[in-house]
């Protein structure tokens, strides 16, 4: 049953698919088709993720990380991680120093688990973007001014003093769909759970669009360059299963929302309930859902198994192209 669920899953997401709009476009004159594109820019580190969706590897640095517990909380332990998941193919590293599953740290522990990582990091010039996923301004500021590249924002920018911290470096921001009042008791009460959703959205993807909108322009408004915007549409965050299914399912109508679109759904509870699988068996359904982001347009593909997820880029890639020879993907 699982299997065949996930079977039509990716029917859909083929059915619905199409490439999500970049920050620009070029137009194939001979089939008078236009191709949308996928820049990014994240301080001096330029990407194209037009024909291939760039992998984004998962680097935790807590002793309470829900997948690797603690693996990789050793200085010299990440930067062996960060250097075979870079050979493996990543081209951006995500460096998280605070688990969303269990209680929250302060901002001083959690700045002093990341950036003595990102210090190592930056001296290792491992040519690949450095992100830090984090929602506290001060921590941000940290990583930005030790050498990173991106900060991976998960609260929906409920403070707006970090965008004004972004802009400053001309980094790269990822914007996450979250209503604000489920951030407000992430960082409000960081010693509770994050609250669950309560009310459906009439509308699923519509709301999406309407809040990232809203977001990413305050975002602009603050000085961080639209090249430098990219959205993630919030998988699992605050939303039952049923709305997360629906979400995969509907993944290529977030073309609408006019930025590059992160997928994060690496190893993610939702996909064990599903299941009936711990987090330790969900590299096969991590993949599928992968696939399902790729072929419906996603720029940046987050992952903890990075080596496989980078088979399955680079064969979406040649599946689109094939796709757009015989107009199956515009």
């Amino acid at each position: 049953m699982t299997l065949a669920f996930l079977s039509k899953l990716v029917i859909l997401t083929l059915q619905a698919s199409s490439l999500c709009a970049g920050n620009g476009a070029d137009r194939d004159v001979r089939k008078g088709r236009v191709r949308a594109r996928r820049l990014m820019r994240f301080r001096e580190l330029h990407f194209d993720a037009t024909d291939e969706a760039v992998v984004m590897g998962i680097l935790n640095v807590t002793p309470d990380s829900f997948y690797d517990k603690g693996r990789y909380r050793d200085v010299d332990r990440a930067r062996a991680r960060a250097a075979e998941m870079v050979e493996q193919g990543a081209r951006i590293l995500d460096v998280g120093g605070r688990s969303y599953a269990v209680n929250a740290v302060d901002a001083r522990e959690e700045r002093a688990r990341v950036v003595p990582a990102i210090e190592a990091l930056v001296r290792d010039n491992l040519g690949v973007a450095l992100s830090v996923d984090t929602m506290r301004p001060e921590v941000a500021e940290a990583v930005l001014a030790a050498g990173a590249h991106l900060i991976n924002d998960c609260s929906g920018l409920y403070d707006e003093r970090l965008a004004k911290i972004v802009a400053r470096y001309d980094a790269g921001l990822v914007v996450l769909y979250l209503d604000l009042a489920i951030a407000h008791g992430m960082i409000a009460e960081p010693q509770g759970p994050i609250p669950a959703r309560t009310a459906r959205a009439t509308d699923l993807i519509g709301e999406i669009i309407a809040v990232v909108n809203e977001t990413t322009q305050r975002a602009l408004d603050a000085g961080v360059a639209r090249e430098s915007i990219v959205v993630d549409p919030g998988l699992e965050f605050s939303k039952d299963l049923e709305i997360d299914l629906e979400l995969l399912a509907r993944y290529g109508e977030l073309r609408a929302l006019r930025f590059p679109i992160l997928m994060a759904c690496s190893r993610k509870d939702f996909l064990g309930n599903v299941l009936n699988r711990p987090a330790s068996e969900l590299l096969a359904a991590s993949l599928a859902v992968a696939t399902i982001g790729a072929l419906a347009g996603a720029a940046i593909v987050r992952a903890h198994d990075v080596a496989q997820t980078v088979d399955v880029a680079r064969l979406v890639a040649r599946v689109r192209a094939a796709g757009a020879r015989t107009q199956l993907y515009t």
